[in-house]
């Protein structure tokens, strides 16, 4: 148990002070991209690299963790991450053409993405051999809790770096990061809980047939799947309404957007840190159903925001509301997580994380897009209205299936 505690503690610091540099060094490389280009393409395509890495390798990524040691892995992940930071630093100069430094930028982007994917896809494959039953629930609850605690601080951060101190000095502060998490992965034991793991097939394909066949008899898991793509869809769309109906339709400025904007993540940080404390109901269906139906009535008082006339009052409505949002997604995402982590068996882990974690994303293009079009014809109070619509009618959707579904398995 003791062990087990402070494998708790490497882990979650370790993952902190990677999570922090890493969002920092990143948000650094995509101020740069704007500064020096001016162009929203070149800035887009950094924010595209990570789902579309994940959705192209993610069948090989799966195989791969289900197949061979999770330490080794991580440790190999870890160690090509370092050495493709320090190359970054050795190669990028700013006498270089603009060109060859995007080159190197794009590269070292792609790179250190594809590695992070394979160590945190190995790591939370580890979780039921890496800390005792009763520090599971901690473990993914306070992982939330750094995330979100590297949403906020990041863009500070990085704001106080960037334009001020050169980039291959940022980078400096990456490699430390990136350092630190190496040193923890090869303190961390993986094998703590003694967990039987069945062999896989060595054939690609099969592999992958396999993983799909899982899915397609999991009920449970494919209830919270479906929630989840159709949520983040939805979500989307308040990504795209709420600055257009702050600064755009209302006037409010850009601080006061970024203020608001800012409260989704300390909801997350807020109750990712209580539920580090708090038993997670058994039934992850029917609480997940609930938190949908919270978060559609959120998404209501939102739209309505949008017609208050006095800016003050309509910022901190949508303060309250993406506070309220932020708290409704680190509370679905913590029994999604504690499902696929420690309900899936763990020679099929690797498989189920990777495509999750690829399949959840997938939808978001399409919804940037899709919204992004709605906008140019109504008003940001309907689309949200329409976002409302979507996310009740998927949580109730879950609610009236929990029954069925657990009857199933």
């Amino acid at each position: 148990m003791q062990k087990s505690k402070k494998q708790l503690i490497l882990a979650i610091s370790s993952l902190g002070i990677g999570n922090l540099t890493s969002a920092t060094f990143s948000f650094c490389l995509g101020v740069y991209v704007l500064q020096k280009t001016s162009s929203s393409m070149l800035f887009s395509m950094l924010l595209l690299i990570r789902p579309l890495s994940n959705l192209l390798l993610s069948s090989l990524i799966g195989f791969c963790v289900d197949k061979y040691d999770h330490k080794k892995i991580c440790m190999i992940a870890q160690a090509t991450s370092v050495v493709a930071v320090i190359l970054f630093i050795a190669l990028f100069r700013e006498q270089l053409s603009l060109s060859e430094r995007l080159l190197i930028i794009v590269a070292s982007s792609i790179v250190l993405t594809v590695c992070d994917t394979f160590q945190s896809t190995s790591y939370k494959a580890s979780t039921n051999s890496m800390v005792a039953a009763e520090h599971r629930q901690k473990l993914v609850a306070y992982e939330q809790l750094t995330d979100a605690g590297a949403v906020i601080l990041a863009p500070i951060l990085g704001g106080l770096l960037a334009g001020v101190v050169a980039i291959s000095n940022i980078a400096l502060l990456e490699l430390a990061g990136e350092s630190v998490v190496l040193l923890a992965i090869a303190l961390l034991d993986f094998h703590l809980i003694s967990v039987e793991v069945e062999a896989i097939s060595d054939s690609l394909i099969l592999s992958i047939k396999n993983g799909l066949e899982y899915f397609k008899n999991d009920r449970y898991l494919m209830e919270l799947l479906l929630f989840a793509v159709i949520a983040n869809f939805a979500l989307s769309g308040l990504e795209v309404s709420l600055p257009i109906a702050m600064m755009k339709e209302l006037g409010i400025p850009a601080n006061l957007y970024g203020l608001a904007d800012s409260f989704c993540a300390g909801g997350m940080l807020l109750v990712s840190l209580l539920l580090g404390s708090f038993k997670m109901p058994k039934n992850y269906l029917l609480t997940t159903g609930r938190i949908g139906i919270i978060l559609a009535g959120d998404f209501i008082i939102l739209a309505l925001a949008c017609l208050c006339p006095n800016k003050l009052l309509a910022t901190g409505i949508f303060s309250i509301c993406m506070l309220v949002v932020g708290a409704c997604l680190a509370a679905v995402n913590l029994p999604y997580a504690m499902y696929v982590r420690t309900k899936v068996p763990v020679n099929l882990q690797g498989r189920v994380g990777a495509t999750t974690s690829s399949v959840v994303a997938v939808l978001s293009p399409l919804g940037y897009a899709l919204f992004g079009l709605v906008l140019g014809q109504v008003k940001p109070v309907w689309c949200l209205m329409m976002c409302a619509i979507i996310i009740f009618a998927d949580g109730l959707r879950l609610l009236l299936s929990t029954s069925r579904v657990n009857s199933s398995t």
